[in-house]
């Protein structure tokens, strides 16, 4: 018998990849039809591939370019040169529920992607965005490992309800800390006017960022390696008094009141401890000795490749985070997921997950404590053992404490799902219908210990534990489709129909006690506490259903048209008022195609945009409308003693006319281009007007309540937002200057308030103005301080030489409550962020300057002399005889701060600042050591973050903390790896 067959050849091709102009096209990937067998073109176009198959065919495909086939034909060497794809050239931004080419945009949009995600490491992928979107003004909280950011879309539009963005990852929505690994991240979108927000409705009536983590490609796979390592220490705080300072300032406050005339009356106003401390020069800088040196530590792995059919992207990260203080960290464990599979040409199914893991130890900050603390004291005796009360008293606790082995721990366990699966079906040309299901799902787990002697209890106090436990879930299910089509070469359509239907559900669950019999417990056994036993438990449940449309018109390809409705039902308004609709419409005129302008060399792009729609917020808390009941405690005879016993009472009124607040805004938007796009930008300016606030009203007294939540008032935010992208130099020799201007204005106002009053006095710490922002400051205002020779005119206010003065606003001779004017608010007046990039031959610099001005913030160290000088505080400028300063009032151990007239407008400062935010500077190998390493990509790089402040008028303190003193700002010195094979 005899056999035939057909041997399969082997054949080593090899050949230069280069453009329609002759130019090497390094990373142009080679990929065998069919297999997954593939390579990448080096620095100068070449490459070289072994196929096999009786007859093998090659793709080439780039980003740019058009893919090309090349059947082998039993050649070893194939050159291909690639055209340019027009289509691919432009860039396409993530719209809701679809794409769009940017130049067919007629919303206010933003798009951050490439360079500047991973342009410097950072905690929370949003940090990368400060000082890069106009209309989004961002900060980091605090300097706590793990801290959130504060941030809003052109500026703060609600009172009683919220103003948080909505953030969306991979179409889902997402709330919280965002700890998707920035690594992960393809592109950031955020969107601003009501056309681009409008399609989510009620969800996005504050903005939306739209967040795109990366899918893999056709071809073998790709493995990235990214690292970095950064120490970190504190970026300047408020100077307290040392030992001497503090002494003098105890010595002045007693001469004040007539006890202290000479050194030798030091033994009446120190004791016997901080006195003979004192005489031998033993002073201890407590916050010097809490706050040291923090870490950060991050490693990630991705994976990504695929065939024709299926796509996958993959990748596990590790991060770790030490703050300043002892005991402060956030450990984070991290995978993601995303894969595509075309089942059919037309039926692709895809999957985008992830879990994350977080290990929390959250520390009590004890600076607080520090602050006021004897500087006339030291931590350990000459043996070294503790002194947990060291200033010579049994109630001044040391505030190192909780850093003692066995004496405080706080720990947060948080687990975290989340991601969706979606389904993508094309039954005919240009219609794909999507249908995608989403699941975010955590629980939590806190816990707390404190022992006797610790900050949280006190001196001498029960030790505390206690274990909260949350789990929460959220289900989102999807269905949209997109249909777009060219009618001919002057009229194209798309349209977008879809619903959505979201459900929420949270329960907690609470218990402490005190007293633990053995401090090994933790917060594992609260069996073993023996005292002030506390029960707690809760459930919330909400809902939402939408149903939207969209259709996008363009003719003669220079006029646009969008149209977008949506209707929001939410579960949490009252029954017949759960619904409503919101519509926008907007056109854009792209003048460029005009013929007036065709011919003009110096502008690339040119376009206007107008837009108007409306949108809702409903972010009250759920049952809201129900009203409330209240909890009372009543005293129970029992026989011979009494015990407790408890029942409830209506605690809030129910409201069942509450509906939606709604916000319409209008935007004026320009986008340009000048010299071959050497210059482009986008000029926006907007009002919002936003209605039927949801806040609380007051109530008449007869009702028995004090107020209840009702839509009454008006804000509005009018603002100028500018995006400015330079190329300064590009010269043949390599070296490149690029610079990115990101400047916004915003002016925020309430224009009414209930009932048509001018001020409402019992909101909040302050109050609501018509015609003043929402957050305001309302105090008298501080003009100096009384001095020698004025004692006359400071009697007629009952005040002395040495006394705080304030202004006489309405000149009557007197001060009233009346006096008191706003002061202040803590939202700037303007933001402005200039990143410049410089590139040479592999070599990188980058550094960022932020700027935000204009802003009041409360200061607790100027706010926090101790004018009695019982405890320490801040380095002052205070008044006396000698020294007649108008900055602070005179020492005085007669009176106190809740005591002495006017003290709270000493803590009012200018928190304006312009800092150099992050500079970078890295170096990628040139790719023939990379090939010797059998690398595709070899970067290294070092960045300083937050180390500069140029302007502060409270120096050192960093303003962008917001004046607290718990948990400072940091500097950081990061060193980074990215390697990719």
């Amino acid at each position: 018998m005899a056999t035939t067959g057909a041997l399969a050849q082997s054949v080593t091709v090899s050949g230069r990849v280069v453009d329609e102009g002759g130019s090497a096209l390094p990373g142009v990937t080679v990929l065998q039809k069919g297999t997954t067998n593939g390579a990448a073109t080096n620095v100068d176009g070449s490459y070289t591939l072994n196929v096999s198959g009786s007859s093998p065919t090659l793709i080439f495909s780039y980003i740019g370019y058009q893919t090309q086939e090349v059947p082998v034909n039993g050649r070893s060497s194939i050159n291909v040169s690639l055209a340019p794809d027009s289509k691919a050239l432009e860039e396409v931004v993530v719209i809701g529920y679809g794409t769009v080419k940017k130049s067919d945009l007629t919303g206010s949009v933003a798009s951050v992607r490439g360079e500047d995600l991973t342009a410097i490491p950072v905690t929370n992928g949003l940090e990368v965005l400060q000082g890069k979107v106009p209309g989004l003004d961002l900060t980091r909280a605090s300097g706590q490992a793990g801290a959130p950011l504060n941030f809003n879309i052109r500026g703060t539009r609600s009172i009683g309800a919220g103003n948080s963005p909505l953030i969306l990852v991979d179409g889902i929505r997402y709330d919280g800390p965002l700890d998707v690994n920035p690594n992960d991240i393809a592109s950031m979108e955020i969107l601003k006017d009501a056309t681009a927000t409008a399609i989510y409705g009620s969800l996005g009536a504050n903005g939306v960022i739209l967040i795109t983590t990366k899918s893999g490609g056709s071809g073998k796979a790709k493995v990235t390696f990214n690292s970095y390592y950064g120490v970190s220490s504190k970026n300047g705080y408020a100077d307290i008094m040392s030992g001497p300072e503090w002494v003098a300032l105890r010595r002045e406050a007693r001469r004040t009141v007539g006890e202290w005339a000479g050194p030798e009356d030091d033994e009446k106003i120190f004791n016997p401890t901080q006195l003979e401390n004192f005489r031998n020069g033993i002073y201890t800088d407590w916050a010097d000795e809490i706050i040291g040196t923090g870490s950060q530590q991050n490693y990630q792995v991705g994976v990504s490749g695929g065939t024709d059919k299926l796509s996958y992207y993959l990748s596990t990260e590790y991060f770790d985070e030490k703050g300043l203080l002892k005991n402060d960290r956030l450990k984070r464990y991290s995978g993601r997921m995303n894969v595509g599979y075309s089942i059919l040409d037309n039926l692709k199914v895809s999957t985008s997950l992830m879990y994350t893991y977080k290990d929390r130890d959250i520390r009590r900050d004890p600076l607080n404590q520090a602050n006021k603390m004897s500087p006339l004291g030291r931590p350990y005796d000459d043996e070294g053992n503790f002194l947990a009360f060291p200033v010579g008293d049994a109630s001044t606790l040391n505030p190192l404490v909780d850093e003692q082995a066995g004496a405080y721990e706080n720990n947060d366990i948080n687990k975290r799902f989340f991601g969706n699966l979606s389904v993508d079906y094309t039954p005919i040309e240009n219609l794909t219908v999507t249908s995608r299901f989403g699941v975010d799902q955590y629980n939590n787990r806190n816990g707390l210990f404190s022992a006797t002697n610790t900050i949280e209890t006190g001196a001498n106090g029960l030790s505390i534990a206690r274990a909260e436990l949350g789990n929460f879930s959220r289900i989102t299910w999807e269905n949209f489709a997109n249909y777009s089509k060219s009618i001919s070469d002057n009229h194209e359509i798309s349209a977008l129909l879809g619903s959505s239907i979201w459900s929420e559900r949270e329960e907690i669950f609470s218990a402490q006690g005190r007293d633990l019999l053995s401090s090994t417990f933790l917060f594992y056994n609260l069996g073993a506490t023996q005292s002030a036993y506390q029960l707690g438990s809760g459930l919330r449940e909400q809902s939402m259903a939408s149903f939207f449309g969209r259709l996008n018109y363009k003719l003669l390809n220079k006029y646009l048209f969008t149209f977008v409705m949506r209707a929001d039902g939410a579960s949490v308004l009252a029954e017949g008022n759960k619904w409503d609709y919101f519509p926008s419409a907007s056109v854009a005129w792209i003048l460029k195609e005009e013929n007036f302008l065709q011919n003009v060399g110096a502008i690339s792009d040119l376009k206007l945009r107008l837009s108007y729609g409306l949108s809702g917020n409903s972010s009250v808390n759920a049952y809201q409308t129900l009203g409330g009941l209240g909890r009372s405690t009543y005293a129970f005879d029992q026989g011979s003693s009494e015990v407790p016993a408890y029942g409830f009472y209506p605690g809030a009124l129910a409201n069942p006319r509450l509906g939606w607040e709604t916000t319409a805004t209008a935007n004026l938007g320009l986008d340009f281009g000048l010299f071959n796009n050497r210059v482009t930008g986008t000029l926006d300016v907007y009002q919002q007007n936003t209605e039927d606030l949801l806040l609380p009203r007051n109530l008449p007294t007869s009702t028995g309540y004090e107020r209840i939540i009702d839509n009454v008032g008006e804000t509005r935010n009018r603002g100028v937002e500018l995006q400015l992208n330079t190329v300064n130099v590009d010269q043949s020799n390599g070296f490149r200057w690029t610079s990115d201007f990101s400047f916004t204005r915003n002016k925020e106002e309430v224009v009414a308030l209930a009932d048509g009053v001018e001020r409402d006095l019992n909101y909040g710490d302050f109050g609501l103005f018509v015609g003043e922002p929402i957050s305001v400051f309302y105090d008298y205002e501080k003009i100096g301080i009384w001095q020698l020779g004025q004692e006359d005119e400071a009697a007629l206010n009952q005040q002395q030489p040495g006394d705080i003065r304030v202004k006489d606003q309405n000149g009557d001779g007197i001060i009233t409550p009346e006096d008191r004017v706003v002061i202040g608010n803590s939202n700037p007046d303007w933001t402005l962020g200039v990143t410049n990039r410089f590139g040479y031959k592999g070599v990188e610099l980058s550094f960022l300057v932020f700027a935000r001005m204009g802003q009041t913030i409360i200061s607790e160290a100027a706010g926090s002399y101790k004018i009695d000088a019982l405890e320490n505080g801040p380095v002052v400028d205070y008044w006396t005889p000698e020294n007649p300063t108008n900055a602070y009032p005179r020492p005085n151990a007669g009176t106190s701060r809740a005591s002495t007239r006017y003290y709270s407008t000493l803590q009012y400062v200018d928190g304006s600042f312009i800092k150099v935010r992050d500079i970078t500077l890295a170096y990628s190998f040139p790719q023939t050591i990379a090939d010797k390493l059998r690398l595709s990509n070899l970067r290294v790089y070092a960045t300083a973050k937050n180390y500069f402040i140029l302007k502060s008028e409270i120096a050192p303190y960093d303003p962008e903390r917001g004046g607290s003193l718990s948990f400072p700002m940091t500097k950081q010195m990061v060193f980074g790896l990215n390697m990719s094979f």
